[in-house]
């Protein structure tokens, strides 16, 4: 049973039937999209491959279950971002599911600024090389990015990797929401970890992606 569910999320919910699997105990998903040139969001991880599923079954199941959606999209970029937001902005009205009930999340934290401004909460995805893997330059010229792009106001969060936690905690100094992922990480795994349970307490941390596979997991 899942003690956390505000802030435990189902990592990676790519099928509709991982959602009706395990939605009563995660009421809250991550799922990967990818804008197609027919104006749909694709749902899948990887920009050439496609299962023909789109993102109007899980907005639909959310209506019902006020459930929310951390939407990874693969291909956000200054040329679609127009499109990707009216496209979203119909899948919002039509559904009637609000705005913040959704995470909006991109590697591109210019193109997330134009969704911040219209009432999206986004978060900049955070693709650094592993903490140690970098000399302490390095780690210092990254989190002098991450308050350089939270200073500009684009985006409301940052996520990451869980090895990014520590230092990101430490290092970043800025009031604004995190989120992360332990996706190699059951549920079980992380409530039994010290680490786990900082990180389940920690206010500023809001959501934490975990793996569960199930049956059906893609």
């Amino acid at each position: 049973m899942n003690d956390y569910p505000e802030k435990i999320w189902l990592h990676r919910c790519n099928s509709i039937e991982k959602l009706y699997e395990q939605g009563d105990e995660y009421p809250n998903v991550e799922v990967d999209v990818v804008f197609r040139k027919n104006r749909k969001f694709d749902v899948t991880h990887d920009v050439d491959t496609s299962f023909n599923l789109v993102l109007e079954p899980y907005f639909s199941y959310m209506n019902e279950t006020d459930g929310k959606i951390w939407l990874d999209i693969k291909n956000l970029k200054a040329g679609n971002k127009t499109e990707i937001l009216a496209e979203l902005n119909k899948l919002v009205e039509t559904y009637r599911m609000e705005k913040d009930e959704l995470i909006i999340e991109s590697s591109n934290w210019e193109a997330l600024r134009l969704f911040t401004e219209n009432g999206y909460y986004t978060s900049y995805y955070v693709a650094f090389d592993k903490p140690n893997d970098l000399s302490d330059r390095e780690l210092d010229a990254c989190i002098a990015e991450l308050q350089k792009i939270v200073d500009g106001g684009a985006v409301r969060a940052l996520s990451f990797p869980g090895w990014w936690y520590s230092v990101i905690k430490e290092e970043l100094n800025r009031p604004i929401d995190l989120l992360t992922w332990r996706h190699r990480t059951t549920q079980l795994a992380l409530l039994a970890s010290h680490k786990g349970r900082q990180m389940l307490k920690d206010p500023q941390l809001k959501v934490i992606l975990i793996k569960d596979k199930g049956d059906y997991h893609r």
